[in-house]
């Protein structure tokens, strides 16, 4: 839910990486002349295949269009070591943000850009998102979709409990677990986006894990904001202004019919990270594998998250967020059903996961 940076409360008033451990793995060595995963989407939602082709570089003169539209482009992430949280000191820290060691064993893809409109479009066929002007719909992300939306809602049938009796008339009557059981397993609903995605690729492309998430937002950075600078105001802050959509430069005075200069922003509209990630900050929330639940005590290794839950983590802030909710170390967490303007997801490829 979303916490006091969210735009139900405005209404009213209208360490950076211990060393990239896993870098000399065969399985990053193996694609660090492919750095970018490039998912053709343009046979759209009949299509019984989507190619998927690798890139060395970005293309001469950057990601055109199609990228954030017919294409999905994702970016290779090396194995490594990071500090995940936020120090005591941080402006704008929540207690919840506990600083710790995390290790990623193995390197993947991650979505270059949210995923868009019409690249939602592409693959399931419809338009759920609130801001649906057609004519700035295309680039911008999509909206109003929730977790079980992205992954499928059927509940946790755990294998050592073949017999659980599901609702009568229930998607439980169909079989496992698929889209609710993270950490469990890792299925989805056929009919989902990934789902779909998956079937038609034949790779298990899926949600960031919450570390995945904070590890390529922070791009090898251990200040609040992944331009290597830390927040000098809670609410506005220059630094912020230049690295995504928040509610200080474009997220006021929003209409549903508006253009892209107020609420949400066409994908890579602001500055990349290090790594070349648009739009960690800001824009929209992003949808995350993990169960929300405290932070391990200790050091973690590929952290999957809370074994269980009511609500699954998101993170990034949005378009109508201060500067403090969109920090790279800022938690918060929703109804796995939820759909609001405020949420988006991006997309990853676990290196070794078919």
């Amino acid at each position: 839910m979303k916490r006091i940076k969210g735009l139900c409360r405005r209404l009213p008033m209208v360490l950076f990486c211990a060393g990239l451990a896993g870098l000399g793995r065969a399985e990053d060595l193996a694609v660090r002349s492919e750095s970018y995963l490039v998912v053709d989407l343009s046979g759209g939602p009949s299509a019984a295949k989507y190619p998927v082709t690798h890139l060395k570089a970005v293309p001469a003169g950057g990601w055109a269009d199609e990228y954030k539209t017919k294409k999905m482009v994702l970016r290779h992430v090396p194995a490594g070591t990071f500090l995940m949280g936020s120090p005591p000191g941080e402006l704008g820290r929540y207690v919840s943000e506990a600083q710790h060691q995390v290790t990623l064993s193995r390197g993947y893809y991650i979505g270059v850009f949210e995923v868009t409109q019409k690249q939602w479009e592409r693959v399931m066929g419809d338009w759920p998102s609130y801001f649906n002007n057609a004519s700035h719909r295309d680039s911008r992300p999509v909206e109003q979709v929730s977790y079980n939306d992205v992954r499928g809602p059927r509940a946790v049938v755990a294998p050592d409990h073949p017999f659980v009796i599901p609702r009568i008339g229930s998607d439980d009557m169909r079989g496992p677990a698929a889209g609710a059981g993270w950490p469990l397993n890792n299925s989805v609903e056929a009919t989902s986006f990934l789902g779909r995605l998956r079937a038609r690729t034949g790779q298990a492309f899926d949600l960031p894990t919450e570390a995945q998430w904070e590890y390529a937002c922070r791009a090898g950075t251990g200040t609040s904001l992944n331009c290597g600078k830390n927040l000098t105001n809670t609410r506005l802050d220059a630094d912020m202004t230049e690295l995504g959509r928040y509610w200080y430069n474009g997220g006021s005075g929003f209409t549903q019919k508006g253009s892209t200069a107020l609420a949400t922003a066409e994908a890579g509209s602001y500055r990349p990270n290090a790594w070349g990630l648009y739009d960690m900050h800001g824009n929209v929330w992003e949808w995350c594998l993990d169960w929300y639940g405290a932070y391990p005590g200790a050091a973690a290794s590929d952290p999957q998250g809370a074994s269980s839950g009511t609500h699954r983590v998101d993170r990034g802030g949005s378009w109508s967020s201060d500067a403090y909710g969109c920090r790279s170390a800022d938690r918060d967490f929703d109804n796995p059903d939820y759909r609001t303007f405020l949420i988006g997801f991006r997309v990853v490829l676990p290196l070794g996961a078919r």
